[in-house]
């Protein structure tokens, strides 16, 4: 009977499994997405999304990376990805970046691409309203695809940029990765495989190499033609086929094996020091098998519930390292992808010493053993559940206002790995049904199987002077393994307090002014403040917001300079009115709204941003920031905690002891520019700088708020009366003050020498005083991204001597009217002369004879079409109207900025470059290893 029962039992089970399976729904492919495969194995993707218009998204998804190279061939797969822009079949050398610039596509910004372990993913976003654009896009695609020229000179000169490239990522963190990756991922082609190679090899690679990888892994089975935005589909079809279908399949392809990461039974540990690493870090990995690919609902709820687990885990350590006892500034404990086909339950943190450390190990562990033990509470489930709906929320009601390039991950990760693309409205729809269903049973369910004596590994990253304090191998694997014994449950403390203390008593509108030709109403209130209103539908569901006025931290004198510049972080961090900040979190759960406020040199202020729904929370934020910010003394010993960790080893880090000289060094050592140290932290006061904050948003009626979103003046205006209208504010009108910061006269020569490895950063800085004008801070930073064009091609494709270089300038206001041209590159120590010689001879060059007329027509076509967009987007029209009332410009300009792109010419950038390009008045920085010194 025993036996006949469980066979019962058993059959029972297996029915039951097999009506949830038959029950489990596959998840279906969106409707609005065309999908296809081409006789030769190629895979397409096509979806009409109209944000932006008139653009396109193209992605060539290549299924190879540097995890597919051979001993020999490492780096070349990210060799490859350079050498795809250096010649194809029906675009010579830099043709094809020559053409797309003068389509008003951006390299770097519009053109780029990636390589990783497993994929190269190249991106394209083009017109579509030029047809002749749209078509050479999808025949760049194609050369990419299976006609990449690899020219030997080309070959060569590439070697140069991308070596540099790899200088540039040498520092700390790479040489500490050399040395835990082989731990972490023992046994594993991962370990070997970084995409960004060795030196060695990409100065030696033969171009034979090169070009066997790309025949061996190019090839149609493993791409992907992905094409999302402003589109006809079934032409877009049509263009996919014609110039992909005619590429051969491979009649003998190579395997695309699936690397795996080997399952071990020992803790993997290393424990290790650099001499520049800024931070002590701990990170333990849990690793297993990744979960199925999500095809299925069932699947789906299991993503969700992970999700949940991740967000309550993520808020109770957040919760404690706000506390000035916790061992770490920061900490995280999160299950999700690994590398490979490997997950990770990991735990981090970022301790406050290297003695810390083991205290940090204690706290994460005993925190997810509470967990194990207890679970997490209601209130803690029903918080995660009220964020993660407002997320999806937003996104669905979003849905025909999102940009192309937001759609395309979910499309690639289709094709790399098999997820479902149901759609937003789908899961929409999911979530509303799975949410109200999962239970704080199921997420206390997981830990459990996630924390295990096996596959286990350990890293600790230190500064070198911690060396000694950091645990060693042994004690943390006792720790590790040590059981912890019943804890206590965690206590959720919620504060139901109002946002706001006080309930404002509303003020009034009492003038109007409308702007009709940019759809525009400035509002007088009675409390002196003005507000400026530009109802949109550039967005669903997004209001953004500002305030400003003048004074800042210019008010101050220089010793009380710390407690002013400091003051609106240490308000933020107390909460408001009767909660703590803490407690505010908790109290905004579901909400999405945020208000940030920030005091400049020369002026203080607020950001936010809102949902339709959450308006009036947004309101109360920003009335409450300025009546109702809260003092907290246990906050700000946080504060000083996490400021004293960061201080504690940035003399070490090269590239901020760089930044900080170059600040110092630029403002003519004023005091204020001088580098923060330990000893300064002394000189903030709680009190002094609360009173600063309190002092700078006393008088709302000196301030000036905007509004540009998805509202109508009528809707807002009870909630501009009942917050803002209620604000105290008073006649008087603050202003800024000159505190005398200065650039340095003449030329100047200073090398700072920081640093390990033999790389060199490179700044000039062109400085001086002129009269503003607008037209000509336009104009100046035109000149300088057609200057940035050409020394892109002199130093880096030319002469292989830098990855990338960085041309900026403008004219500045306040506190008085200068200029700034600052140029920035990296590379080898050895080529600084000869490179600042090429800048120098280009700067010379364009004095005599201007900027070429070609890279004129790719700033101009650039620019404009960059400005097809942004007079689409809220942000921008929000900062535009701000600056224009704000500083009594004329707003009804504000839609000419078009004609004013156009009106850049040659001879234009001839007289600036003459103007300010002085060579009496240039700044020559540089950061040299200090091997060199």
């Amino acid at each position: 009977m025993p036996r006949l029962r469980f066979l019962f039992i058993t059959l029972f089970a297996f029915s039951v499994q097999l009506i949830a399976q038959k029950n489990d729904a596959v998840l279906p492919v969106d409707p609005a997405i065309k999908t296809g495969k081409l006789s030769n194995g190629l895979t397409y993707y096509i979806r009409k999304n109209q944000e932006p218009k008139n653009r396109a998204e193209l992605r060539l998804v290549v299924n190879a990376g540097s995890i597919l190279e051979t001993d020999k061939q490492v780096g070349l797969a990210h060799f490859v990805e350079h050498m795809s822009f250096n010649g194809t079949e029906h675009f010579k050398k830099n043709e094809l970046v020559n053409f797309l610039e003068k389509s008003g596509v951006n390299f770097g910004a519009d053109l780029n691409a990636s390589t990783s372990f497993d994929e190269t993913i190249y991106e394209l976003q083009v017109p579509t309203d030029s047809p002749m654009v749209y078509k050479q896009a999808m025949q760049i695609l194609e050369d990419w695809a299976h006609a990449v020229s690899f020219e030997p000179a080309e070959i060569d000169k590439e070697r140069g940029v991308i070596v540099e490239e790899w200088r540039l990522g040498r520092g700390a963190d790479a040489r500490l990765r050399d040395k835990y990756f082989p731990v972490l991922l023992k046994g594993s082609q991962y370990a070997k495989r970084l995409p960004i190679g060795t030196k060695a090899n990409i100065d030696t690679a033969h171009h034979n190499m090169l070009t066997s990888f790309y025949k061996d892994w190019y090839r149609p089975d493993l791409q992907a033609v992905i094409v999302v935005g402003d589109v006809d589909i079934a032409e877009t079809e049509k263009m996919i086929k014609e110039h992909f279908e005619h590429i051969p399949a491979i009649a003998a392809p190579k395997k695309r094996i699936k690397y795996s990461i080997p399952a071990h039974t020992e803790t993997r540990t290393a424990i290790l020091t650099d001499a520049e690493q800024p931070y002590n870090v701990v990170q333990i990995y849990y690793t297993m098998p990744e979960v199925a690919v999500t095809k299925t609902e069932a699947q789906f709820r299991a993503d969700i519930i992970r999700e949940l687990f991740n967000q309550m885990m993520s808020s109770r350590l957040d919760e404690l390292s706000q506390k000035p006892d916790a061992p770490f500034l920061f900490g995280s404990s999160s299950y999700g992808g690994f590398i490979g086909d490997k997950d990770a339950f990991s735990l981090l943190a970022v301790a406050k010493k290297g003695k810390d450390i083991a205290a940090s190990i204690q706290t994460l562990l005993t925190e997810n053993e509470r967990v194990k033990q207890y679970g997490f509470v209601q209130t803690e489930l029903d918080r995660a559940l009220k964020n993660i709906f407002v997320r999806i929320e937003n996104s669905y009601n979003e849905r025909d206002k999102t940009k192309s390039a937001d759609l395309l991950q979910e499309l690639i990760a289709n094709y790399l790995k098999g997820e479902a693309i149901p759609g937003i409205a789908y899961e929409y729809a999911l979530y509303k049904k799975f949410l109200p269903t999962i239970t704080l049973t199921e997420v206390n369910s997981l830990i459990k199987k996630w924390i295990k004596p096996t596959d286990r590994s350990v890293v600790i990253t230190a500064p070198e002077k911690e060396k000694h304090t950091l645990p060693t191998q042994l004690a943390v694997l006792a720790q590790l393994n040590k059981p912890l014994g019943k804890l206590k449950k965690y206590i959720d403390k919620v504060n139901n307090s109002p946002l706001l203390p006080v309930t404002p008593v509303a003020g009034k509108v009492i003038s109007e002014k409308k702007y009709e030709a940019i759809g525009t109403t400035e509002w007088q209130l009675s409390n002196g403040a003005r507000v400026i209103l530009k109802p949109t539908n550039f967005k669903n569901d997004e209001i953004q917001f500002s305030c400003i006025s003048w004074g800042g931290t210019s008010l101050y004198n220089d010793s009380d300079y710390i407690n002013a510049a400091n003051a609106s972080v240490i308000a933020s961090i107390g909460g408001m009115g009767n909660l703590t900040m803490q407690e505010l979190q908790k109290a905004l759960t579901g909400k999405n709204c945020y208000v940030a406020a920030s005091l400049s040199s020369t002026m203080q202020g607020m950001n936010g941003s809102s949902s339709v729904k959450d308006l009036e929370t947004a309101f109360q934020l920003l009335h409450g920031n300025f009546v109702a910010p809260r003092k907290d003394a246990e906050m700000f010993n946080v504060i000083l905690q996490q400021f004293k960790a960061q201080l504690d080893n940035k003399d070490k880090d090269p590239g901020s002891v760089f930044s900080d000289s170059v600040s110092y060094i630029m403002s003519n050592y004023h005091p204020r520019r001088k580098p923060f140290t330990i000893d300064d932290l002394k000189k903030i006061s709680l009190d002094r700088a609360f009173d600063i904050y309190k002092e700078r948003f006393s008088n709302a009626g000196q301030f000036l708020f905007t509004f540009v979103g998805n509202f109508t003046t009528d809707s807002i205006k009870p909630l501009i009366e009942k917050y803002v209208a209620s604000l105290p504010g008073t006649a008087q009108k603050d202003n800024y003050k000159d505190v005398g910061i200065r650039y340095p006269a003449g030329r100047i020569n200073k090398v700072i020498y920081k640093g390990k490895e033999n790389k060199a950063s490179v700044r000039l800085y062109f400085t001086g005083n002129t009269v503003y004008n607008e037209t000509e801070d336009l104009q100046l930073g035109q000149l300088c991204k057609a200057m940035g064009i050409k020394l892109r091609e002199v130093l880096r494709e030319d002469a292989g001597g830098v990855y990338g270089i960085n041309v900026s300038g403008g004219i500045a206001r306040e506190p008085f009217s200068n200029y700034s041209i600052g140029i920035q590159f990296g590379c080898a120590p050895e080529n600084i002369d000869k490179l600042v010689a090429l800048v120098m001879e280009e700067i010379k060059n364009t004095k005599a004879n201007g900027v070429a007329q070609v890279n004129v027509d790719k700033i101009i076509a650039e620019q404009t079409r960059s400005l097809e967009n942004e007079v689409k987007e809220n942000s921008f029209w929000r900062y535009r109207l701000e600056q224009q009332f704000f500083r009594n410009a004329d707003p009804l300009k504000i839609p000419e900025a078009s004609k004013k792109i156009r009106e850049f010419t040659v001879e234009k950038s001839k007289l600036l470059a003459n103007k300010y390009f002085d060579e009496q008045q240039v700044a020559e920085l540089v950061l040299l290893p200090e091997a060199k010194q």
